[in-house]
């Protein structure tokens, strides 16, 4: 009987899973640590069967951080895996074989900031549903302002958006958005003040049926909205870019404040936008090297201009409350380097 009991308090002694404290909302549970992934965390209250998945953006990040280092260190491996020297040979190799495997730099400074302006078009994924309540309640309006900015940064990633023109004719839908955006906030706010008598009883009475009817309405279109994305999503449509999002971000007033809070949420936008950028940045330095002394210093501006941009949208994070005022900057200055070569 003690050998039977013993191996059963050995396997007891591993099948114990490690705790794990995660917090979200300003409370702190715990729980039995299971698995995470690149956007997740797998786990399970004590003594319960059920598997709970939260995501890592909605989770008190900077706190799991703090005091739960060993989860922490691993979340970073995956976030930025390194190869292993069998991988690396593995991709030299591959570079060997196929001479598209390996990119190589451009010959020169118009070529790159045209590859550039080219990448920025590439499709990016956008703000995930489930983090669209979040981000109307941050950035207090309703659902209906939302999708007016989502449909605008849409719009904005389209290359014939970059005539002074379509800017121009942009102002407009930039005021009736921040008149959807006020008229939001003065919506939550309570009655101060209300006049005696049966007429104001019987105006009020059809103002809630008229108010009570347009939300049904907007509640049938939000409906529609959400069920489009989700039909783009599964026929992996990519119908926001990068060049979309430095435009909304260089705007002034709510579309640059909801396309920031965008940006916070679409974790995967985030990092191929400033993957990308670093490429170009790179290849600006490698042109700066070897460029002669009249293109020097505009290889190096270009360079830095790149890596200013690619510094500022890496501040944007989940982590993060306030919009920087230098990233309006950054974007600006990107806009007017790749602007005259978009549609070439």
């Amino acid at each position: 009987m003690r050998p039977l009991l013993a191996l059963c308090l050995l396997v007891a002694g591993l099948a114990k899973a490690e705790t794990v404290q995660l917090r979200k909302n300003g409370n702190v549970v715990t729980f039995e640590y299971i698995t995470q992934d690149e956007d997740t965390i797998t786990v399970q209250l004590p003594g319960k069967d059920t598997l709970l998945t939260y995501k890592w953006e909605d989770l008190d990040q900077d706190w799991v951080k703090k005091n739960q280092p060993k989860i922490w260190a691993e979340r970073q491996l995956l976030i930025k895996p390194e190869d292993s020297p069998e991988k690396k040979m593995e991709k030299a190799k591959e570079e060997e074989v196929d001479p598209f495997a390996k990119e190589l730099p451009p010959p020169d400074l118009k070529t790159l900031v045209k590859n550039l302006a080219a990448s920025l078009q590439d499709g990016l994924k956008g703000i995930p549903v489930a983090s669209i309540d979040a981000l109307c309640k941050d950035a207090d309006i309703d659902e209906a302002a939302f999708w007016k900015a989502y449909d605008e940064l849409k719009k904005a990633g389209k290359v014939a958006g970059a005539t002074k023109a379509a800017e121009a004719a942009d102002k407009s839908a930039d005021k009736e958005m921040e008149k959807d955006v006020k008229e939001t906030v003065k919506e939550k706010k309570p009655a101060t003040s209300a006049k005696a008598g049966n007429s104001t009883n019987k105006t009020s009475a059809a103002s809630r049926a008229k108010d009570s009817q347009v939300s049904a309405q907007r509640s049938s279109e939000n409906k529609a909205h959400e069920e489009a994305v989700k039909k783009d999503l599964e026929n992996e449509v990519r119908a926001f870019n990068g060049l979309g999002y430095l435009r909304m971000l260089t705007e002034n007033g709510p579309r640059a404040r909801l396309t920031w809070g965008i940006l916070r949420r679409a974790m995967e936008d985030r990092r191929t936008l400033v993957a990308n950028l670093r490429k170009y940045e790179t290849q600006a330095g490698q042109i700066a090297d070897k460029a002669e002394i009249k293109d020097k210093g505009e290889a190096l501006s270009l360079k830095k201009t790149i890596g200013n941009a690619a510094d500022s949208l890496e501040k944007v994070t989940r982590e993060s409350t306030t919009m920087e005022g230098r990233l309006q900057g950054d974007c600006q200055s990107l806009l007017l380097k790749i602007t005259p070569y978009l549609g070439k």
